[in-house]
């Protein structure tokens, strides 16, 4: 195997078909042992690469160094220039198209995304999640704003949203936090006109003057009413189940 002491660009080359994999590392023994590991074990992050090796056979692979690079600052960026010559070809194994984040770009399959999303789902149901209980600081609330502001929730978003919350209670803490945001805050007039318009429950036909009405005749929360009517659908879930709430049009009402 070749050796080199300086930081290093490297291919693993399958040679029945001269297809490769591209890499950069500083430590290049210690690679080359890990990639071996990983493929023999089946666990390699380049299913590509994994799939090939599991075909072909380790004999049919060699390691070998295309490039040193000097100032180890320099590895992904000269690491990128030979992604980006090759990424996408028929010729590339790498998934990952940049350096500096190897799920960017990456386009994954259903069945992988199902893979990830239910290895996640096991290993949490064995494990404690970090962050659990733990609040975020503002300044990490500020960068969370940030990145979000600006963005536009698409139509599919939204409707998943709706699907996933309607029917759903707040618990009292919940409930209770929103009560402390809303107080002191006035309601504009528009704000008043929406909360006192004529509600009809769609399978009974009752006509209902205001929120605060079918809230207390059906026991809905505030939010949980509020899905309900955008959702424009009868409700899913819980001692309501069935019942379908509409803005009442008041062309139609006596």
């Amino acid at each position: 195997m070749e050796h080199s002491e300086k930081p290093v660009i490297y291919k693993i080359i399958n040679l029945t078909n001269a297809k490769f994999y591209v890499g950069s590392t500083i430590t290049w023994r210690t690679r080359v042992r890990t990639h071996r590991r990983k493929l023999a074990a089946g666990t390699h992050h380049c299913l590509p690469l994994q799939n090939a090796w599991n075909k072909y056979g380790a004999a049919s692979f060699v390691f070998r160094i295309v490039a040193e690079v000097d100032d180890p600052a320099e590895l992904h960026s000269v690491e990128q220039v030979f992604l980006n010559e090759h990424h996408g070809t028929n010729q590339c194994y790498n998934m990952a198209r940049y350096t500096d984040n190897s799920s960017r770009g990456v386009v994954r399959s259903d069945r992988h995304k199902e893979r990830i999303s239910e290895a996640l789902k096991q290993h949490y149901e064995e494990n404690i999640h970090p962050r659990l209980g733990l609040p975020h600081s503002e300044e990490s609330k500020a960068l969370m704003r940030a990145n979000r502001s600006g963005k536009a929730v698409s139509e599919d978003t939204k409707a998943k949203l709706r699907e996933a919350n309607l029917g759903k209670r707040a618990t009292a803490e919940t409930r209770a936090k929103l009560s402390a945001m809303r107080k002191g805050k006035e309601r504009g007039s528009e704000h008043a006109a929406k909360y006192n318009k004529a509600i009809v429950e769609v399978t009974s036909g009752q006509v209902f003057q205001s929120l605060k009405e079918v809230k207390a005749v059906f026991g809905l929360s505030p939010g949980m009413l509020a899905k309900a009517l955008a959702a424009d659908r009868p409700l899913i879930r819980g001692k309501n189940a069935g019942k379908h709430f509409r803005y009442a049009d008041p062309n139609r009402l006596d």
